[in-house]
C-alpha cells in the first residue's frame, strides 16, 4: 500500500539526488557486500538516513512530487521513467529488505499464496499469504512465534508440552483448540474456531480465556482487548480461499486483497469518504476480485509491470 506523501521538510536538491541514485542502485538488485558497505557508510552520515526515507516514501506515493522539492531535481528524468523508477525502486525495498530478514528468523513462510505446514509436533499450521513462522520446539515446550501476516493452527494434543504463539509483545495458548494469530504492528488478533485459548500481553497481565467464536486483540501499549463475537466459520476463512469482508473501508479492504497478488498493491487519492464495503472474494482469483472490488467501490486499477497494481478514482 502506498502512504501518503512525507511532512517533513524535503531535503536539499544535492542530497535528494544521491538518495534517488541508491534507491535506483538497490532497485537493479546488484546488492554486492562492497556497494552494501558503501551504501551503509553514506546512510550513517548526518542527515542521510532522513533524506533516504523521504525519497523513498515519495518513490512509494508514485504520485507527483511534493510542491516544496525543487524543480531542477526533476528535470534530469522524464515523467515516465521516475515512474518505472518508482515501481521497481519499491519492489526492491518492500520484497528484498524484507525478505533478507525474514530469511534469518523465518522456518516456514508463505508468499502470496496459502501454505498449509505440518509441524515437528504433528500440529497444523495454515499460513495466510505473506507469512511467516519460527518454531522454538524442545523437551518441556512448543513455542511458534508469528514474525508476519497470520496463521491457523490446529493444535496435536500434548499434556506435557504447552502449545502457544508469540506475536508481538504477547502470547496466545493453546488450551485444546484450533485459532487464528494475526499480527497488527507490535500487538496482534486471536480468533478461536474451536475450543479454547487464552491470551496475554506484559501490558495488563493475567489471562484471557476465548472460546469457539470469541476474539481479542492487544497492542504494544494496550492489554487485552475482547471484540465482537463472530461465527466460527467466518474464523480463517481466508484458508478456505475466502476472503470475508464486513463493513470494511475500501482502503482496508484493498490492503488485505493486496497480499495475494504476486505484486505491490497501492491506492492513490484519499479513499476515506467512500462508504464501507461487505462482500466475499475469491483470494485464488485476485486479479479478478481487485477488478470487482474497485469497480464496486467506482474506482478504476492501473495496472503496471513487475506486477505493480494502482487503485485510484
Amino acid at each position: 500500500m502506498s502512504p501518503h506523501l512525507p511532512t517533513s521538510p524535503a531535503p536539499d536538491a544535492a542530497l535528494a539526488e544521491q538518495a534517488r541514485d541508491w534507491i535506483a542502485w538497490l532497485a537493479a538488485g546488484e546488492l554486492s557486500d562492497a556497494r552494501m558497505q558503501a551504501f551503509e557508510d553514506w546512510l550513517a552520515q548526518p542527515g542521510h538516513r532522513r533524506a533516504f526515507e523521504y525519497e523513498r516514501q515519495v518513490w512509494r506515493s508514485l504520485g507527483p512530487r511534493p510542491a516544496s522539492a525543487p524543480a531542477s531535481a526533476l528535470r534530469r528524468r522524464p515523467r515516465h521513467l521516475r515512474w518505472a523508477m518508482a515501481a521497481a525502486a519499491v519492489v526492491a525495498l518492500l520484497v528484498v529488505w524484507p525478505d533478507a530478514w525474514l530469511r534469518l528468523q523465518a522456518d516456514y513462510r508463505s508468499q502470496q499464496f496459502v501454505q498449509d505446514v505440518r509441524l515437528p509436533d504433528g500440529s497444523r499450521a495454515v499460513l495466510d499469504a505473506d507469512s511467516a513462522i519460527a518454531v522454538h520446539f524442545d523437551a518441556h515446550a512448543r513455542q511458534v512465534e508469528l514474525l508476519r501476516g497470520r496463521a491457523w493452527f490446529e493444535v496435536t494434543a500434548d499434556a506435557q508440552r504447552r502449545f502457544s504463539v508469540s506475536a508481538g509483545n504477547g502470547v496466545v495458548e493453546d488450551i485444546s483448540t484450533a485459532f487464528t494469530v494475526e499480527r497488527q504492528g507490535h500487538g496482534a488478533q486471536a480468533g478461536v474456531g474451536q475450543g479454547q485459548v487464552r491470551v496475554a500481553s506484559p501490558v495488563d497481565g493475567g489471562w484471557t480465556y476465548l472460546r469457539a467464536g470469541q476474539r481479542a486483540s492487544y497492542g504494544s501499549h494496550r492489554g487485552v482487548q475482547r471484540l465482537p463475537d463472530v461465527a466460527t466459520d467466518g474464523i480463517g476463512s481466508w484458508r478456505r480461499g475466502e476472503l470475508l469482508l464486513e463493513q470494511a473501508s475500501v482502503a482496508e479492504a484493498i490492503q488485505r486483497l493486496g497480499r495475494y497478488r504476486s505484486g505491490p498493491t497501492w491506492v492513490r487519492g484519499d479513499l476515506s469518504s467512500l462508504p464501507p464495503v461487505s462482500a466475499a472474494l475469491r483470494i485464488d482469483r485476485p486479479e479478478q476480485a481487485l477488478d470487482t472490488l474497485a469497480a464496486t467501490a467506482g474506482l478504476r486499477v492501473t495496472r503496471w509491470p513487475l506486477g505493480v497494481a494502482i487503485v485510484h478514482q
